[in-house]
């Protein structure tokens, strides 16, 4: 088994750096820098005998957190108030939180009950950056910002990259499947990647090595029937077994290796994953079949029940939910959308400890960008800061991290005169707190996001977020 692993992951480094060929020089300088990170791990990730599991859920749209999350004291409200105008929810109408300092949108009881049990925290003021930005350097232009701020599908892009710095053309990867690059060895003789999506592709997932797999959030991955023989038929064996001779041959040809490989895998991953899903046990937590979110969430609760027989020891899952973009009519829609999310979160974390494996999978909420203070008709604008949810077991909640931003419109964090907030802490930092809880070094965190050189060290011990 050894030198089996050893000859699989010599042949995926190889495809990897195949992959590259073609591009013109200046993409592949950017490639190859990242590329030999993820291919150099400094941690031993072949000892971790523990399970652990990402899951990210992103909000497509840019959600309006500050309708989420609010302060609960009376002069944060008031100024919170003052700001968002007509967009406002009366402080009376806040659940609010043990430690007084957060007011949860009334629509999100359970995610409040979350926060107060010790599971939930919320990170505040998170955003796409390159390096720190103050109001006066983004006025004068005398900093680096991110590309494109404020369009829908470059800080989507951007977000689930985390690597803003350069070109998106540059970076092919994502901070989640670079994550999963350097966890591979945690997995041993497993042939499946560590990344799954159960809601198509997305920029978040795909790594240097590693290929994500797409799984259909409610009849699990495709069986390639005209690769499968498992029906009996002998006219499926024969076609079967034909193709699997002719992958079976050698070629010196890189790609045509490659290819051959891949085909074989998809076939042996999908009976694989459809057998395990057949497998999974009946939750007692029910789940809304006409919630897209919820029934992704299920799917994915079904494939961390079938860890063991996967052969995981490390999992990072994809998850989306849309309809966040709220130019009108926000409040009716945040209303629905508070609810859906609401009720799919603190679902899934109940079946995580029906599975008894809640300390083991964090979640946790992103967005292409927050959204304005300012009303923009019956609605808010595109914004930059936003706060956002890490949810688990392993998660010391209860807490915010970090303070409230300066509501005031035109003030020390607004970009302009409309409420644009600008992030105090990065999309690299938020996310070198989570690898970190995954297992990952330092070193090698700072390889996954090569601009946390830009930001303090304070992510190194994950500001607190996750018990010891």
């Amino acid at each position: 088994m050894k030198n089996t692993n050893q000859n699989r992951r010599r042949f995926l480094k190889q495809a990897a750096k195949a992959s590259l060929l073609g591009s013109g020089m200046g993409a592949m300088g950017g490639k190859l820098n990242i590329m030999s990170s993820a291919l150099a791990a400094s941690g031993d990730y072949a000892g971790l005998n523990d399970y652990k599991a990402l899951v990210c859920i992103f909000l497509y749209g840019g959600s309006d957190s500050y309708n989420m999350f609010i302060p609960y004291d009376a002069g944060g409200h008031q100024e919170y108030a003052q700001s968002r105008g007509d967009l406002s929810l009366a402080r009376d109408t806040l659940l609010p939180t043990a430690d007084s300092v957060v007011g949860f949108n009334p629509n999100m009881p359970g995610l409040r009950d979350l926060y107060d049990n010790g599971r939930l925290s919320l990170v505040a003021n998170v955003g796409n950056l390159i390096v720190p930005v103050t109001r006066s350097s983004f006025q004068a232009e005398s900093i680096a910002v991110p590309s494109d701020l404020f369009a829908h599908n470059h800080q989507q892009e951007q977000w689930q990259k985390g690597l803003s710095s350069q070109p998106t053309s540059i970076v092919g990867s994502g901070w989640g499947g670079r994550m999963a690059d350097l966890l591979m060895e945690a997995n041993g003789g497993s042939d499946l990647p560590a990344t799954f999506s159960v809601n198509g592709s997305n920029a978040f997932l795909p790594g240097n090595i590693g290929t994500p797999i797409s799984i259909n959030p409610q009849s699990g991955p495709s069986l390639m029937a005209y690769l499968d023989n498992s029906d009996g038929q002998s006219r499926n064996n024969a076609r079967a077994e034909s193709i699997s001779r002719i992958m079976a041959i050698q070629d010196e040809h890189l790609i045509k290796q490659f290819v051959a490989n891949s085909f074989l895998r998809a076939r042996d991953s999908s009976q694989l994953i459809s057998e395990v899903l057949r497998n999974s046990p009946t939750f007692a937590t029910p789940f809304d079949d006409t919630s897209r979110v919820a029934t992704q969430l299920r799917m994915v609760a079904r494939m961390i029940a079938g860890r063991e027989a996967l052969g995981m020891k490390r999992q990072v899952f994809f998850v989306g939910m849309g309809g966040w973009d709220t130019h009108d009519y926000q409040t009716p829609r945040l209303i629905e959308l508070t609810q859906e999310l609401d009720a799919a979160l603190t679902g899934f974390q109940q079946t995580l400890g029906e599975l008894n494996i809640e300390d083991s999978v964090t979640s946790f909420t992103a967005s292409d960008f927050g959204r304005t203070l300012t009303v923009n008709g019956n609605g808010s604008d595109h914004g930059w800061s936003g706060h956002y949810m890490v949810m688990g077991g392993a998660v010391n909640g209860g807490q915010m991290i970090g303070d409230w931003p300066d509501f005031s419109i035109g003030g020390s964090e607004d970009i302009g005169s409309n409420g644009r907030l600008i992030p105090r802490m990065s999309i690299n930092e938020y996310g070198a707190a989570l690898g970190t809880w995954m297992g990952l070094s330092p070193s090698d965190m700072a390889d996954v996001f090569p601009d946390l050189q830009n930001f303090s060290s304070d992510w190194q011990n994950s500001y607190g977020l996750f018990r010891n």
